[in-house]
């Protein structure tokens, strides 16, 4: 019943002959279908997309740097007594 199998499958793969080739054929046929844009229309977009990237990069360093302030002034008024304070209130040690 095994030998069977085998060979029916192997009958199937031998039934369809030059099938890259036909693959190949359509896959030329199908790129010559393809309108490809103008050099001076990629240089434009590609121009869009780097601004879009240079923008986007401003803004995100706009961020960080005012993240970074709020950070730096929050670190910068703690003291010893308030992060002692505030770790106990964590571990439930401290204001309950």
């Amino acid at each position: 019943m095994a030998d069977e199998k085998v060979k029916n499958k192997k009958e199937k793969k031998k039934k369809e002959p030059g099938k890259t080739k036909r693959w190949f054929k359509d896959f030329f046929s199908e790129l010559k279908k393809v309108t490809w844009p103008s050099f001076a229309n990629v240089i434009k977009q590609t121009g869009i997309v780097l601004l879009v990237t240079v923008c986007f990069l401003i803004v995100m360093i706009a961020f960080d740097s005012l993240f970074g302030f709020l950070h730096n002034y929050l670190i910068s008024g703690l003291t010893k007594e308030s992060v002692a304070s505030f770790a106990a209130a964590l571990t439930g040690g401290g204001l309950l």
